[in-house]
């Protein structure tokens, strides 16, 4: 008879804790295994890394700083080739 009860306290600690793991996810205090996926026809604010593992559809304007990409200027040198590249921007004040 011992060991039913053993057996059945062993199996409500697993399974209480398997809860609380589920709800601190759900929280954000403990990071999910896997990543999450979305879904949506509605605009999204993304903070953080993306990873992206299939195409992704872009309807309007996308803003790209280009002073953290490349300075301030709207040339691209190739370090492997030393050619320059123009960026193709629009410049507000022309």
């Amino acid at each position: 008879m011992e060991k039913h009860y053993s057996f059945q306290k062993s199996m409500l600690i697993l399974i209480a804790t398997g809860v609380w793991v589920v709800v601190l996810q759900l929280s954000g205090i403990i990071p999910q295994i896997r990543p999450m996926q979305f879904s949506s026809q509605d605009v999204l604010q993304v903070k953080g890394i993306v990873e992206v593992e299939n195409v992704v559809l872009i309807k309007g304007t996308v803003d790209a700083n280009l002073e953290s990409i490349n300075g301030y200027s709207k040339f691209y040198k190739d370090p492997r080739t030393g050619e320059f590249y123009v960026l193709p921007v629009t410049d507000p004040y022309q």
